[in-house]
């Protein structure tokens, strides 16, 4: 005698993906919650292409020093935080010309700020800035 077999093939074993797709869309409720889209604030530095630059010779440039001791020097001499703005303006021969930021590595970040926000509202636009030792 032949067995029969109890199972039809309506009654087969069925995988229930349900248990599996709530998981999944915990997991995803998870990230999403959890996930930090904030936008850091900055100084925003535009770095140009070393060929693209022209060459120091050619363009005149000014140069504010901030040593050490949080001194800011122009042309050697030591200015006040206020006459930054009035050198610039003074010396920018067009709106173009560079304008180097020259700042000690032990000078303090604010007065560098400081020193950056003067140049800008003495007109400077090409701003750019080194440290030194």
């Amino acid at each position: 005698m032949a067995k029969r077999s109890i199972l039809t093939e309506d009654d087969a074993t069925k995988i229930n993906l349900s248990p599996m797709i709530d998981c999944i869309f915990i997991l995803l409720i998870f990230f999403i919650v959890t996930t930090v889209f904030v936008e850091e604030q900055g100084i925003q530095v535009h770095k140009p292409d070393a060929a693209a630059s022209p060459s120091l010779e050619e363009t005149q440039n000014v140069v504010l020093e901030i040593t050490a001791e949080n001194k800011v020097l122009f042309d050697g001499h030591e200015i006040g935080l206020v006459e930054v703005t009035s050198e610039v303006k003074s010396n920018l021969e067009d709106p173009e010309t560079p304008v180097s930021i020259r700042a000690h590595e032990k000078s303090a970040h604010g007065k560098f700020v400081s020193v950056w926000d003067a140049a800008k509202r003495g007109g400077a636009v090409a701003l750019s800035f080194t440290t030194t030792q």
